[in-house]
């Protein structure tokens, strides 16, 4: 009986041994792949691309210090911002390397940062245009089409109050230092609409014909003028609804810019280039409080 029982619990011994070890092996298998689930930096093929970045807003550039204001800053200040984000190390980027990074997996700078100016003032070829190309950088105007096809055809060019005419674009859209893009057509006079967005008692129907041709004029515009057709959509005073924005998908453009303020999160989802924040630049900032608002 003795050595039965010394048979069968050497027999028992060894089973739970093999068992043993068995349970150990799928513990460590599985706490290695707890650690590599939990630690997305151990698995590089796992790792979720992203990159930040920081998008800032300009209008208008003057020298008189009595234009100083929300929208309107002395070439001298946008120079010295410009100077700042090369001094550290920051690349400019425009909407078409947002597209290529998104829609085709090209890189982007390790610190990318993009400079835009709305409206498309004279005194942004005047002054901006030339601080740019110095130093090697791109920025991206945003142009409304009235105003263009306007001083396109008096050729009146002021610092004041003119705006960029379609020679002037072209110049700077060939040069590769300004990215031409569609500020709408004429949403930004006073009225009862706010930007772009439906009147009130206005019918949907309606109110999708007149922002659809509104914005397909300035495409007509530029394309026939020989200039790229703009891919990006920008905000007139920032307004947007849930309308506009499916409205700015179905015309095909890839990218919108707001005015709210705050970091951009880019990644592979084509989402991420829809109604991008960007931080306004006023004047009375100097360029190290303004950057550090902007977390740059």
């Amino acid at each position: 009986m003795k050595c039965c029982f010394s048979r069968r619990g050497a027999a028992h011994n060894g089973t739970r041994s093999t068992l043993l070890q068995a349970f150990l092996t799928v513990l460590v298998f599985c706490g290695v792949l707890g650690y590599g689930l939990g630690n997305r930096e151990a698995v590089p093929a796992l790792a979720e691309q992203s990159v930040q970045l920081p998008v800032l807003m300009y209008h208008s550039l003057l020298k008189d210090d009595s234009r100083q204001g929300d929208y309107t800053l002395s070439p001298e200040v946008f120079r010295k911002d410009m100077e700042y984000l090369r001094e550290h190390g920051y690349e400019t980027v425009v909407v078409a390397d947002l597209i290529a990074y998104v829609e085709e997996g090209a890189a982007l700078p390790e610190k990318p940062v993009m400079v835009t100016f709305d409206d498309g003032f004279f005194n942004n070829y005047l002054y901006a245009y030339p601080i740019l190309e110095e130093l090697g950088m791109k920025a991206v105007v945003s142009v409304i089409g009235a105003q263009t096809e306007l001083f396109s055809e008096s050729g009146q060019e002021n610092a004041y109050w003119s705006y960029l005419t379609l020679d002037r674009l072209k110049e700077v859209s060939e040069s590769g230092i300004f990215e031409i893009q569609n500020h709408s057509w004429d949403f930004h006079s006073n009225g009862t609409r706010k930007g772009c967005l439906r009147k009130r008692g206005e019918a949907e129907t309606d109110y999708h014909k007149i922002f659809t041709e509104d914005t397909e004029r300035v495409q007509v515009l530029l394309s026939e003028a020989g200039l790229p057709a703009p891919t990006c959509y920008t905000y007139p005073f920032g307004a947007c609804s849930w309308e506009t924005a499916e409205i700015v998908r179905e015309l095909g453009f890839q990218c919108s810019l707001g005015c709210e303020e705050g970091m951009n999160k880019l990644s592979r989802d084509p989402e991420c280039l829809y109604n991008m924040k960007r931080w306004n630049r006023p004047a009375g900032l100097s360029t190290q409080s303004m950057m550090d608002k902007a977390g740059i």
